[in-house]
């Protein structure tokens, strides 16, 4: 495998043009290898000058997004929860996915529409304008619940915010997949998920998985 070395940390695969930390690939991976974001990684030493450039250099990436998941009728806690989440996610440049609807998936849309980030939206019917009206992108699925499934293959990990038995089945194919889960304490309790009230932890813990260097 030839790699471009940037630095100690950094390195980036000149094949697959995937970015590895600490010699472990990472989540991310550049679309092209002509960019200043090679010459600005020789520069970056640590994990939060690396999502400086990540959000910086946005269009150079292809990042796998982060599942954000809860119940279509959310509590005014879980609503500004999500709403808030979904500012921090936009804020370091992570694209969110999710199942387009109402409550925990129209907040979090909204967190992520008003930094100006990425929202996808795979809606469970075949209607483009069921989905909230935050959606940056929107994919009718006509699949009903079994969508589920799809949210929790595509994200790289999973934030679970409320819910119940829906949120339960994404939370479940989320494991099943391989795919670290975090909740809030409101979600259905599932061994193997991490339970955090506080959007720090989630965020740290959801960089670390990002950056392959996440140890549950």
């Amino acid at each position: 495998m030839h790699k471009i070395i940037s630095n100690l940390k950094f390195t980036v695969c000149t094949d697959s043009h995937i970015l590895y930390c600490n010699q472990r690939s990472t989540q991310i991976r550049l679309i092209s290898l002509h960019n200043h974001l090679i010459d600005a990684l020789t520069q970056c030493h640590d994990t939060k000058q690396c999502l400086i450039l990540l959000k910086q250099y946005a269009q150079y990436l292809q990042i796998a997004p982060v599942g954000v998941i809860g119940p279509k009728e959310a509590s005014e806690q879980e609503y500004i929860f999500a709403e808030k989440l979904g500012e921090c996610l936009a804020d370091i440049g992570l694209p969110v996915i999710c199942g387009g609807r109402n409550g925990v998936m129209e907040a979090v849309c909204k967190g992520v529409y008003q930094k100006g980030g990425t929202s996808i939206g795979l809606i469970p019917t075949d209607h483009i304008f069921d989905a909230n009206k935050y959606v940056k992108q929107i994919v009718t699925t006509n699949m009903g619940p079994t969508r589920n499934s799809l949210i929790a293959l595509s994200a790289f990990s999973l934030i679970a915010v409320g819910g119940g038995m829906g949120t339960l089945s994404e939370i479940a194919y989320g494991l099943h997949y391989g795919k670290p889960v975090f909740a809030t304490s409101t979600a259905p309790v599932v061994q193997g998920v991490v339970v955090s009230d506080k959007i720090d932890e989630i965020l740290s813990a959801v960089v670390a998985v990002l950056l392959n260097f996440y140890d549950q």
